[in-house]
């Protein structure tokens, strides 16, 4: 079998990476002929509110995120005019797009192995080209901002920095996947004034975005957005935490409880693995499980690839081509149901073992070295 480095090498052939790039953009695109789901039928109802003028926010529950993905979607329809076959494959082709830009992106930061299983991944592809669900620009953003941020935390925050914590800003106003995350660079922060300037920025710019449209919408915005709670399945929480603690914390306050002890164990890492961490334990231990969330870790997977990663790809994208109820009528032989509960368990694994697998390495070793020493052997 070729060796790592000489996957690399082939990789960074730009005709390689051309014939990656049509595979995967025409993997999304054929996903996008299979029809479409409740979440498309969303984007045609703020396509329809924006073509009239309307307040996204005071005509509809069916949108829960801030206005930067209604100005996408309202451009994608004049684009298409007005049609909504030619809208529902803009949208696909816009998100597949974005993909792109993670490929690009990861193959810059991380390399092009990375890059490519980025983009080949199933669920990418079946998120993005049929479920036509934007998490992905979300994640690109986020990570554009830590680009910007960088490591060195006991410095000032010049202007570098402080376009990156906007960037960040932007990634919350397209979709508020990064909510906690600016408490998770704020603990890098070297003095409490740049910590609160740190948590402060990204979400000043998140709730100024709702202003054009509160005096209309202002009921829309605080239910359908902050105070958003549709149907809970949070299953780590049901089935892996103890009744004792179920008793005192729902899934919500677990959760982000969770959040924030992960936030201080990713404390010594930089900022790009720590976004990456925080995608895993977002979904993971997540009150609200929905399909299109499997997508929202597929960086961490691409980046840092294992057989606990590799476990919960395979599980997460048998469930998506299962669910005939919210996926793509592809039909395959397997039956029965859970793979999205095992997914999620999966996940929920790979991301501890990512995270405390060098405390755990070490431990192990220690306990080597004492039995060694209790035989009267020098440990190797």
């Amino acid at each position: 079998m070729p060796s790592v480095e000489k996957i690399a090498k082939i990789l960074q052939n730009v005709w390689v990476i051309l014939a990656v790039v049509i595979l995967g953009f025409t993997a999304r695109m054929w996903m996008a002929t299979l029809g479409h789901n409740y979440d498309m039928d969303s984007w045609y109802i703020i396509a329809d509110i924006a073509h009239h003028g309307g307040n996204v926010y005071a005509e509809t529950t069916r949108y829960n995120y801030g206005p930067v993905w209604f100005y996408i979607v309202h451009l994608l329809d004049v684009l298409s005019g007005h049609n909504r076959e030619l809208l529902r494959y803009s949208i696909s082709a816009f998100l597949s797009l974005v993909d792109v830009g993670l490929l690009f992106y990861l193959s810059r930061r991380v390399g092009p192995i990375a890059g490519v299983l980025y983009f080949l991944n199933p669920i990418s592809i079946i998120v993005s080209g049929y479920h036509c669900q934007f998490d992905n620009l979300a994640i690109l953003l986020g990570l554009w901002s830590v680009q910007l941020l960088g490591d060195d935390f006991d410095q000032p925050l010049n202007r570098r920095k402080m376009a990156g914590l906007v960037l960040l800003g932007l990634s919350l106003i397209v979709k508020h996947l990064l909510f906690v995350f600016p408490l998770w660079l704020a603990l890098k922060q070297k003095g409490f004034a740049r910590k609160m300037v740190v948590l402060l920025v990204p979400m000043g710019c998140f709730l100024f975005s709702f202003v054009p449209y509160w005096a209309g919408g202002h009921r829309g915005i605080i239910h359908n957005v902050f105070l958003f709670n549709d149907y809970q399945c949070a299953y780590f929480y049901h089935i892996c935490v103890p009744v004792c603690i179920q008793s005192v914390w729902d899934s919500r306050m677990f959760w982000y409880a969770v959040l924030v002890i992960f936030a201080f164990k990713c404390r010594p890492r930089n900022s790009f693995e720590s976004l990456l961490i925080y995608t895993g334990v977002l979904v993971a231990f997540s009150s609200r499980t929905v399909n299109e969330y499997f997508a929202i870790p597929v960086v961490l997977v691409a980046v840092y690839p294992s057989v606990p990663f590799a476990i919960f790809t395979g599980m997460a994208t048998i469930h998506l081509l299962m669910d005939h109820t919210n996926g793509p009528p592809v039909w395959i032989s397997l039956r029965g149901t859970g793979w999205d509960i095992w997914a999620i368990i999966g996940l929920a694994v790979a991301v501890v073992w990512h995270v405390w697998r060098p405390s755990w390495i070490w431990l192990v070793q220690k306990i080597c070295q004492e039995v060694a020493l209790q035989f009267g052997r020098s440990p190797e």
